[in-house]
């Protein structure tokens, strides 16, 4: 991501801040914070709310916890999904829970997520507390609901959003909004903020759900069809299953209801998602979100921030892992 050089002042002040609030004496997390940093993900939460502020000129101390704060509640979400996912993996390293198991893993997770609050609380910076506490509320929500619709496999393309929106969506607009909080009696640039921190987070989910398929993935080193595995139905499955025969269709919910897939299954359904075109229509999605999101980008002053978001809008709609 070399266009974060426009603000790589704030990333590392940004590093130096979570570096300090994840401090420990105790040896076990200790060692686990240390690999999380060398395992470290593109912080692009955190950086959403550097650049939400920096689009008003509001970078100060207190945006800066509130992206610590983030990312804190972010990491343990991570680690309490690779636990009840089971994953062995998370950004190419091990997860904690495979090096530490799951005990140690939940502790941790528990650990990320009570430094976070009492960073907030310490400086109180309560507005900031509520924002964080709604949103991890909605992830919860969002998480029961998947795990209701892909026991049942009758997900509709509503509930496709109601849960993206939950489970990935409201954190990105936390972050925004978190990044706006200090201009709130600026309603109509922080309902901006609002929609654009939507925006974000559907985007950026529909686009990880387009990776999960092979023919997504050349030359990227990211594995393919882990929601099929974990028996859910992404975006581009869902729209190839309106197209396909009742015949693919049995055997598609087969292999989703199956705990342990073959690679001829996986690839099986990745070749009709492919057939019935489900990866073109979720990119017609994607562009739809990603001009809307550009257009309010556009309607903030000209500034440093509002080209280094702009190009990390470019960046999520074509990443590749």
């Amino acid at each position: 991501m070399n266009f974060l050089k426009n603000i790589e002042k704030e990333i590392t002040c940004f590093d130096i801040k979570f570096k300090e609030a994840l401090s420990t004496k105790a040896t076990i997390l200790h060692k686990i914070t240390n690999y999380l940093f060398t395992s470290s993900g593109k912080k692009i939460r955190p950086i959403c709310t550097l650049l939400a502020a920096g689009l008003i000129g509001g970078l100060n101390e207190k945006v800066y916890r509130g992206a610590v704060l983030i990312e804190l509640i972010h990491t343990a979400t991570l680690v309490h999904d690779d636990i009840v996912d089971d994953a062995q993996l998370r950004r190419s390293f091990f997860s904690i829970n495979t090096i530490w198991k799951n005990k140690i893993s939940v502790l941790s997770g528990d650990y990320f997520l009570a430094k976070g609050l009492s960073l907030a609380v310490k400086h109180k910076d309560y507005d900031i507390l509520q924002l964080v506490s709604e949103t991890v509320e909605k992830i919860v929500e969002g998480e029961l609901y998947q795990i209701e619709k892909t026991k049942k496999l009758n997900l509709k393309e509503e509930d496709y959003f109601k849960i993206i929106k939950l489970k990935t969506a409201v954190l990105f607009q936390c972050c925004f909004k978190i990044g706006g909080s200090l201009i709130k009696n600026q309603k109509e640039n922080f309902e901006k903020f609002e929609k654009l921190g939507l925006l974000f987070g559907m985007l950026f989910q529909i686009r990880d759900d387009i990776l999960d398929y092979r023919i997504e993935l050349v030359n990227t080193g990211k594995v393919s069809g882990n929601d099929i595995k974990e028996g859910k139905i992404n975006l581009p499955l869902l729209y190839a299953l309106e197209k396909m025969s009742i015949i693919e269709k049995n055997k598609v919910y087969r292999i989703l209801r199956k705990k342990n897939n073959t690679k001829h299954e996986i690839q099986l359904v990745e070749k009709l998602v492919i057939k019935y075109k489900g990866i073109d229509r979720a990119m017609v999605i994607i562009e739809t979100y990603f001009v809307e999101a550009k257009s309010i980008i556009l309607s903030f002053p000209e500034s440093r921030y509002r080209v280094t978001l702009l190009l990390l809008l470019d960046f999520l709609i074509n990443r590749t892992r």
